[in-house]
Order: C-alpha cells, then sequence, then structure tokens
C-alpha cells in the first residue's frame, strides 16, 4: 500500500502538475524570446532547448525541497557539480540560463503572476537591447608569413581596399619559428568581396595558411 501511495492525484500533485505545465508555458515563451532576438544570427538549438525546459524542471524540484534546509543544501551540491558549459561562452547566453531558472523557480513556489511578469519583461527587454544595441560585425583574420617578412606596412593598402577597421590581435611563432601568424581583428566593408580579398594576401604571402573566422565560432555552445 505505501508504494501504491506514491501514485495517489491528490491535492499536492495536482499543484506540482500544474507548475510543470506553467514552467513549459514560461520556458515557451522564454525560448521564442532568445530565438526572436537571435533571428538571422547563430545560436545553439541545444541552447533554445536548454532554455525551453529548464523552468519545467525547477518547477517540479521547487516544490519538495522549499521547506527542508536540508534538501535545498543537496540541491545546491548537485547544480555545483553539473557543469552546464564546457568551455566559457557568450555571457547573455549565461544570463538567459539564469533567467530560465529564475521563472521556474518563482513558477515552482506557486508566484505564477509574478513569474509570467518576469518572462515577460525580461524577454521583450533582451530583444530590444539585442536588436537596438548594434554590435561591430567583427572577424579575426589569420595570416601565416615567413619569418624574413617586415608585416608591418606590406598588407596596409589591402586592408585599406576592403576593411572599415583593423587591429592587430596577436604575433605569434610556428614551425621552430620560421614562420610568422598574425591574427587582426578585422571589419570588412559592405561590399568586401571576401575571396578577392584572400588571394589578393596569398600573392603577398607566398601562399601560406590564411583564415577567416568568426569569434563566435570559437566558443563552446551551451550543452
Amino acid at each position: 500500500m505505501d508504494i501504491l501511495s506514491g501514485f495517489i492525484i491528490n491535492d499536492e500533485v495536482k499543484s506540482i502538475l500544474f507548475s510543470m505545465l506553467m514552467g513549459l508555458v514560461a520556458g515557451c515563451g522564454i525560448a521564442a524570446g532568445y530565438v526572436t532576438a537571435n533571428q538571422g544570427k547563430k545560436f545553439s538549438k541545444n541552447f533554445v532547448i536548454t532554455v525551453l525546459l529548464l523552468p519545467v524542471i525547477m518547477a517540479i524540484i521547487i516544490p519538495f525541497i522549499a521547506t527542508d534546509l536540508k534538501k535545498t543544501l543537496s540541491l545546491a551540491g548537485v547544480f555545483a557539480l553539473v557543469r552546464f558549459r564546457s568551455i566559457p561562452g557568450d555571457s547573455k547566453d549565461i544570463l538567459y540560463t539564469f533567467f530560465a531558472a529564475a521563472a521556474g523557480l518563482v513558477i515552482g513556489l506557486g508566484s505564477y503572476f509574478i513569474g509570467f511578469v518576469l518572462v515577460i519583461i525580461v524577454s521583450l527587454l533582451f530583444i530590444a537591447a539585442t536588436k537596438l544595441w548594434k554590435v561591430e560585425d567583427k572577424q579575426i583574420l589569420k595570416i601565416t608569413i615567413p619569418e624574413d617578412m617586415n608585416y608591418k606596412d606590406v598588407f596596409e593598402d589591402l586592408f585599406e581596399k576592403y576593411l572599415v577597421k583593423w587591429s592587430v590581435k596577436n604575433v605569434k611563432t610556428s614551425n621552430m619559428g620560421t614562420l610568422f601568424t598574425l591574427s587582426y581583428w578585422i571589419q570588412c566593408k559592405a561590399d568586401c568581396d571576401t575571396k578577392s580579398f584572400i588571394d589578393e594576401l596569398r600573392t603577398r604571402n607566398g601562399n601560406l595558411n590564411i583564415i577567416v573566422e568568426n569569434p563566435d565560432d570559437q566558443l563552446a555552445p551551451v550543452l
């Protein structure tokens, strides 16, 4: 009978199931806000699933630990062991993860109105900030050159032809010091032909490696 008692749907179980449903609705709103804010940009689908389901999980857990300090401390220890990110990524994604967790926590405590007000206000602010705050479309340009090449002004005319802005990120040696790898922060002009730009760079650096990459490609997505 004790085992079967765990399957009885009483008022407490109904309340938790309702909180789960509200957490799912909140998660859908949070995920929709993230997708809308990042429309036309690269983003991790795994992260969208994370913020969609995180409020549901929080809404389930909170009712069981809200009145028990030992359980609360145990949960804090579990979260301390969980690694949400293998490599530090975009700070706004970390903020959004905490936002989803906070919304699930509030809903799990039964404050549905406050939880949905939080979801609506923060989602709208996030969308507005992302759309209105224009970030420079920077890329990283890596050029490999032989050690005897004076790189100070050798690419200057090509940069002026194809780029709006550029600055040296770092310079390092490779291949036992016989090669240099120059890294630049660059912002291409609107009509920049990347292939032509790379082809002209190759004629200057002796057809050695040239890499153009986006900084975001180096970040690991939330799992």
